[in-house]
């Protein structure tokens, strides 16, 4: 299959680092970049003369793909503010879980724009690496397999090689969660617990997103792969995670000063709620709900290692 079959237009909404590394790996010459603050996204995107920086939904209409890099709580916002005779493909490159309703980005986008094709883009992905043109890999979920192979068309290979599957919802849950256990990873690190315990909570913490992925029609071999088991090992084992970093700083008292998104925090609560729908114990998860909103984390991982006795599963 040629590109020229879907065109080749590309829309990028957001501005931030995700964006950024996005327009690096595109081998696409037209590309537009959705940003609120056009001075700032200019700044950002100044070494890369490709492209055109817009802040209107309606210019962004135009292109043939839309690449969704905006905070995922931030993406109903702006799925509410394109013109509803949008006619572009998706590709949702947020992780998260809305909260109040506790939606996958991709069912927020099926409530806009039902008769869209759209993929998912995920994997182990650090934006300052993938900008850098360091290697990686990730992996493009979509529903339309003709629509997935296209996506990889658009990607330069050698930076950031491509694979497929049609998990929508898999791709989606070992994305969010594998935030919330990075997050418990960043109180192992912080508390100084030892790497013993880091691999521990890592493991479970795969454990719990299988259970809860499998309750809600995924396909388990997802969770072994580049959006599972590939992205949850990466982000747990480095400071460098937003996610891990601001669990590392709680445990040692010094988030005060941490003003940056943390996906894992806005996600939480709704995977623990996700949890309770689909039956699901997720001991994890809850523990880490409990001290984002205040409890000791003395208290909570006492109470996490001192849970009965079971088989593992």
């Amino acid at each position: 299959m040629e590109c020229r079959e879907f065109m080749t237009s590309v829309g990028i909404i957001g501005s931030g680092s995700w964006s950024l590394a996005l327009s690096k790996i595109l081998s696409i010459s037209n590309i537009t970049i959705k940003a609120r603050n056009i001075d700032r996204a200019k700044e950002i995107f100044s070494q890369n003369k490709k492209l055109s920086i817009i802040n209107c939904f309606k210019t962004l209409k135009k292109n043939d793909v839309i690449f969704l890099a905006s905070p995922s709580q931030s993406i109903r916002s702006v799925l509410r503010e394109m013109p509803k005779n949008t006619k572009s493909k998706f590709v949702i490159c947020s992780k998260g879980v809305e909260k109040k309703t506790n939606m996958l980005m991709s069912q927020i986008l099926e409530e806009f724009f039902p008769n869209n094709d759209f993929a998912v883009l995920s994997g182990p992905n650090f934006s300052f690496e993938v900008i850098k043109g360091l290697p990686t890999a990730s992996v493009i979920s979509s529903k339309n397999s003709r629509f997935a192979k296209y996506i990889s068309q658009m990607i330069i290979q050698d930076k950031f090689r491509t694979y497929f599957n049609n998990d929508i919802v898999g791709t989606q849950i070992g994305g969010a969660m594998k935030n919330v256990i990075a997050i418990a990873s960043g109180f192992i690190i912080g508390r100084r617990l030892g790497l013993n315990a880091n691999a521990s909570i890592i493991t479970r913490g795969l454990s719990e997103i299988i259970q809860l992925g499998l309750q809600m029609g995924a396909k388990k071999q997802t969770f072994y792969g580049l959006s599972g088991i590939g992205d949850l090992t990466l982000t747990c084992s480095s400071l460098k995670s937003r996610n891990t970093k601001l669990g590392y700083l709680l445990a040692q008292k010094k988030q005060e000063n941490f003003d940056e998104v943390v996906e894992g925090v806005e996600s939480c609560e709704s995977i623990c709620k996700l949890g309770e729908k689909y039956n699901v114990e997720l001991p994890i998860c809850n523990s880490v709900k409990k001290i984002l909103s205040g409890h000791s984390v003395e208290k909570v991982i006492s109470n996490l290692l001192s849970r009965p006795l079971q088989f593992e599963k």
